[in-house]
């Protein structure tokens, strides 16, 4: 009997890891425009599918944390707080990241999610192969601008077809000040309606989403 529970208990783990990792699409080419590519957009599971890259690890010199922050969140109940204790000067010397991501060559991709910090603090968006020889494929500086939710988006073309093996991230080495972010997406094609902060947000990745720039100006970038 003892056995038999043990088998059942390992099923089940299996079955929720499984649905937790299928909510978005695995197979190279075979999503829609619009469909959500990143696991765990929303944070409502934790840091399911996130990794912090810190400084530390690799002689870097910079410290960074992170943890999941339910107060004031942009939509739903959890957002991620990223706590800068030592920072670098450089963004790449640390990164907040997704990996195992993919995208195909000459289509129009969105990077696009809220955020908030404790005051102005740089930051960069980072697409690149996670593997040596760690081709950087696209991004670009930004500031997050303080404390209020604004949203924030880069759209770039693919310069090449990668099939689950770069990364999509934030650098962040730049700066030790505090900063949130939540509903961060990635998906083929362009943000086009407006999300407002009390509109119900799509709890499954596999719905399509529309965004738009929110009160972000180009030039921002």
């Amino acid at each position: 009997m003892n056995r038999l529970i043990l088998i059942v208990i390992i099923l089940m783990t299996v079955l929720v890891g499984f649905s937790t990792f299928a909510r978005t699409p695995q197979e190279l080419g075979k999503w829609e425009i619009g469909e959500l590519l990143l696991e765990n957009f929303s944070f409502e599971d934790g840091l399911a599918a996130w990794e912090l890259e810190d400084g530390a690890c690799c002689d870097r010199g910079g410290l960074y944390t992170m943890e999941i922050d339910n107060d004031n969140p942009q939509h739903g109940d959890k957002c991620l707080k990223i706590v800068g204790h030592i920072a670098t000067g450089t963004g790449w010397h640390a990164k907040i990241k997704q990996k195992d991501v993919s995208m195909r060559a000459d289509k129009k991709y969105t990077i696009i999610f809220w955020a908030r910090s404790e005051k102005a603090r740089p930051a960069q968006f980072n697409v690149q192969i996670q593997q040596d020889p760690w081709d950087f494929l696209q991004g670009g500086d930004f500031t997050i601008a303080g404390p209020e939710w604004e949203e924030y988006s880069l759209t770039f073309t693919a310069s090449q077809t990668v099939n689950r093996l770069m990364w999509v991230s934030l650098a962040i080495a730049q700066s030790d000040i505090d900063f949130w972010i939540d509903n961060f997406r990635f998906f083929e094609g362009e943000p086009e309606d407006e999300l407002a902060r009390e509109d119900t947000f799509p709890v499954d990745a596999k719905e399509k989403l529309t965004t738009q720039w929110a009160s972000v100006k180009t030039d921002r970038f």
